[in-house]
């Protein structure tokens, strides 16, 4: 059984404190019963193909009751579950339910999201990739604990850019940063029906992706109606950052 509490340092108010075992995506947005492996990442990165299409096994034990880490403390915690929580819920169970109902082989999807607060959602999405990192992270990006922790602050910098996409298909993706070649640093986050990519410091747009910095502007006061996204729905079978290559590709690029 998984301990529910350890002392340690809080991701979200820096103190040491005890922390509760945060599950990321929330627990409610179908991260519930999970079952995962956990792997080194160079492990995984080397064998993406093996574990991916060859049924190779981790030698690590199978996890199951809900991906996530003790990153935030009991105060933290509670204050993200009352804050933030049930928006990005709210919002997965839509987006679960346009996904499953349609034909799989859709690839983009419209839908109103003008009852959901964009901002909570946003705020929330950034306690995921804050959560997903280590205290360097937030050493080096200060201004996403603010954000975080105000709930009704809305200015955040330029730097900072937000995409999403739709997913169902192949391999959750962590959230840590990655340095890349073509797009600068970068965190992606995937777990179905969600994919989120935080872009830092790159002024150009990631083409494949739809952008979702302006949901900072959100004002719940303004009557919003019919407000619509679209949004593309992409594999994620390799761990790499960006590579949304379909099984077909994958196993033809051999």
């Amino acid at each position: 059984m998984r301990k529910r509490t350890k002392v340690g340092k809080c991701k979200l108010c820096l103190e040491t404190k005890e922390l509760n075992f945060e599950h990321i995506p929330p627990r409610s947005a179908f991260n519930k019963e999970t079952k995962y492996y956990i792997l080194e990442q160079t492990e995984y990165y080397k064998k993406a193909k093996e574990y991916t299409f060859e049924n190779l096994k981790p030698k690590t034990r199978k996890e199951q009751g809900g991906i996530g880490e003790y990153s935030f403390c009991i105060d933290c915690n509670g204050y993200l579950g009352s804050k933030y929580v049930r928006t990005y819920k709210d919002f997965a169970h839509i987006a679960m339910n346009i996904i499953q109902s349609n034909d799989k082989n859709i690839k983009a999807f419209q839908f109103d999201i003008s009852d959901i607060n964009l901002l909570k959602f946003l705020k929330q999405i950034t306690a995921i990739f804050i959560a997903s990192n280590n205290f360097v992270f937030t050493e080096c990006y200060p201004e996403l604990l603010e954000f975080v922790k105000n709930e009704k602050l809305m200015e955040l910098s330029e730097k900072y850019r937000f995409y999403m996409y739709l997913n169902n298909e192949g391999q959750n993706r962590n959230g840590t940063i990655h340095y890349t070649n073509l797009h600068g640093a970068i965190c992606e986050f995937t777990f179905s029906p969600f994919g989120f990519v935080l872009s830092l410091d790159n002024p150009n747009q990631l083409m494949k992706l739809t952008e979702i910095t302006s949901f900072k502007d959100y004002d719940k006061n303004k009557e919003m109606k019919n407000s619509m996204i679209i949004l593309n729905k992409y594999p994620t079978y390799y761990p790499f950052p960006m590579d949304y290559r379909s099984e077909k590709e994958l196993k033809g690029s051999t």
